[in-house]
């Protein structure tokens, strides 16, 4: 069976059908997956068994897969699959104040070299809600009044691990504290591989802007979220078992919904930054 690549309603969201974990897939299958991935910006292959070996290797193709910080909850069978768990007699269940990742953020834009992509497998499901959301940051910062895109372009701002995470990440032991600093990067970044301009901030991680007083930081990064978060920019993925789910980091922010308390469990595989910044181009 070939693969069948469709997309779903709305600006974001591609699904793909013929996915094979029986063996890798080839230079073509991957072309096509990553090209759907970069034009979409989350992409959904349904239906696959279990095999951390597989999603693994599939993870790879994209980049070098990054082992979290969170070390405790790397996967026994490989430190490049982690176990977000919740609701689950399990050593890796967390138990913070809400579920991890129940804030709007990028994954690792507390890193020097944030994230290109990461995939989400399904294992355990509640019965109902743990939806995740996905915000379209090239199309939110497209639609920026030009005043506002002129006076951010240029701008940096400062990103930290649990900055404004509801509780939602656990307080870092002192070796992994060490390395991880604040780190800052620019509040418009340019993908690598589109060359579109995207709004970089996130409100989990996103800490402040550098070149502004405290107040006039706090009401513009305010201004810059409730903008990025418009419903129009969003997509809302419906978790099935078996489902895994890609994104690009480089061009969204994501939320896991807090709405349920049965047992949930996902696998995670971050890839890491590859590439260097070039020049833009407009969102399509």
């Amino acid at each position: 069976m070939g693969l069948k690549i469709e997309d779903l309603p709305g600006p974001i969201g591609a699904l793909i059908w013929g996915v094979e974990v029986s063996r890798p897939i080839n230079d073509g299958e991957f072309q096509r997956i990553e090209g759907a991935l970069l034009k979409r910006i989350a992409i959904v292959m349904p239906d696959l068994p279990e095999d951390v070996t597989w999603l693994r290797n599939f993870g790879r193709r994209f980049g070098p897969l990054v082992p979290h910080v969170l070390d405790q909850y790397h996967h026994p069978e490989s430190a490049e699959v982690s176990i977000i768990a919740r609701h689950r007699d399990t050593r890796q269940s967390r138990t913070t104040a809400i579920p991890a990742g129940a804030f709007w953020h990028s994954d690792l834009s507390y890193e020097k070299h944030p994230s290109d992509a990461i995939f989400l497998y399904a294992t355990h499901l509640p019965h109902s809600g743990g939806d995740t959301l996905v915000a379209d940051m090239c199309r939110a910062y497209d639609d920026l009044p030009n005043e506002t895109k002129t006076k951010i372009n240029d701008l940096t701002a400062t990103h930290r691990w649990g900055w404004n995470t509801g509780g939602g990440t656990p307080t870092l032991n002192k070796k992994q504290q060490i390395t991880h600093p604040d780190v800052t990067h620019p509040l418009v970044r340019i993908h690598p591989k589109t060359k579109k301009r995207i709004l970089y901030v996130n409100p989990g991680y996103t800490m402040k802007i550098n070149e502004l007083e405290k107040n006039e930081s706090d009401d513009l990064l305010q201004e810059l979220f409730s903008h990025a978060l418009a419903p129009e920019f969003q997509y809302c993925h419906k978790w099935a078992l078996g489902s895994l789910v890609g994104l690009d980091n480089r061009a969204s922010m994501h939320c896991a919904v807090n709405d349920y308390n049965e047992p949930r469990q996902m696998l995670r595989m971050i890839v890491g930054s590859t590439h260097t910044e070039p020049e833009e181009i407009k969102c399509a």
